[in-house]
């Protein structure tokens, strides 16, 4: 790149980077507010909690960095519009492909970017996020349990814990169980255990002394070093572990396994997630070509571009709509998949078009005219 290009394509990755952070921030906070039940519902640390809300960052990155580039094409363009930085380089002899280089360069490298994110990043951090959120809902004891308040397991079960350790242990348990009426019994602890046998949750108590009454009124009471309190009438098996579409790489969408075609109910799921993976990244080499095209087709306007910008927001939102409808529609119908490279190819070749079509000659004012019928006289 000459200096000028290299000067242009300063002045657009600043607003670039700029725009990513400010939408990457406001993906956090939306993310946040979605994982709060992970603190009110589940009892986690804030360290788990920001371990989820992060490992989704990827696939909220992915989405919003076309749209990221859009803007800072827009912004960083619109500057050098105004301060008649674009007519410079062009008075200095810059053809538009000169022009559009530095645009060129950073939209290749955003797609690039947005490429290696479908195709590697978000798998394995969706991975990670579904093996954590896994664990988490298998902790049985911090969903069932809430320390220093008796809390109801079920029709004429209570449980009572005095506190639980950071390891998930349970100090000072109390438990009556009154299913049987004729043999309501209560169970004390020094601690417990959430272990699980297969699918189905077991609470072991260490350390603790058992006593009922009988029919006849006699009171019979044990001690025990350990004993096992079946959970699974409670709260059920854990539903096993699965990948989502979402979860997957590229090969095991296109090349489904078994499992995966059964709980999608055929191929067209996968199959359209691994052309949207594909096709995705070009969105943003549609989007910056038409930032280009604002700027650089047609004629200049001392007035300034806001009305093409608006235009170019609106064909762009459109687009991008477009996009996700027809990706919507190909996993139903795999024949639609093709469209997924079709519409931002088509915003592509329509934006290269406006650029590069032949420029409006003005029209002669009158003065200009008269002034070329009738050359004024040399002076003597």
């Amino acid at each position: 790149m000459s200096l000028i290009q290299r000067y242009f394509f300063r002045q657009l990755l600043l607003p670039f980077v700029i725009a990513m952070l400010a939408f990457a921030s406001l993906a956090l906070l939306t993310q946040s507010l979605s994982n709060i039940d992970l603190i009110s519902g589940y009892s986690e640390t804030a360290l788990t909690f920001l371990k989820v809300t992060v490992l989704a960052l990827p696939h909220l990155s992915a989405l919003l960095l076309p749209i990221a580039l859009f803007v800072a094409a827009l912004a960083g363009l619109n500057r050098l519009s105004g301060d008649s930085e674009l007519i410079v380089g062009q008075a200095a002899g810059m053809s538009r492909w000169k022009l559009i280089d530095p645009l060129l360069r950073l939209g290749m490298m955003v797609m690039i970017l947005n490429l290696a994110v479908n195709l590697f990043i978000q798998p394995l951090s969706y991975r990670e996020m579904r093996r954590s959120l896994y664990d988490l809902r298998s902790d049985v004891a911090s969903s069932l349990v809430s320390p220093g308040q008796f809390s109801r397991l079920g029709p004429g079960v209570t449980i009572y814990a005095r506190e639980r350790t950071r390891d998930g242990r349970l100090l000072d348990i109390l438990i009556h169980d009154n299913r049987d009426e004729s043999r309501a019994a209560t169970i004390t602890a020094r601690e417990s255990r959430i272990t699980r046998v297969e699918t189905r949750p077991t609470m072991t108590l260490i350390d603790g002394n058992q006593h009922w009454f009988e029919e006849n009124g006699s009171l019979n009471y044990i001690t025990f070093d350990q004993t096992q309190f079946d959970l699974g009438e409670f709260i059920g098996p854990v539903d096993a572990m699965f990948f989502k579409e979402s979860d997957r790489f590229l090969h095991e969408l296109i090349w489904p396994d078994a499992a995966t075609l059964s709980r999608g109910r055929g191929p067209e799921r996968p199959l359209a997630e691994a052309h949207y993976r594909l096709s995705a990244p070009l969105y943003n080499l549609a989007f910056v070509l038409i930032a280009g095209a604002v700027f650089l087709g047609g004629n200049h306007s001392r007035m300034g571009q806001g009305r093409r910008i608006m235009m170019a927001a609106g064909l762009g939102l459109t687009l991008r709509l477009l996009g996700f409808a027809v990706q919507s529609a190909s996993a139903d119908d795999p024949s639609v998949n093709i469209a997924q490279y079709i519409v931002p190819l088509a915003g592509c070749v329509g934006a290269i078009a406006v650029i590069y079509w032949p420029r409006r000659k003005r029209p002669l004012t009158a003065s200009t005219s008269s002034r070329a019928a009738h050359p004024a006289e040399a002076p003597a």
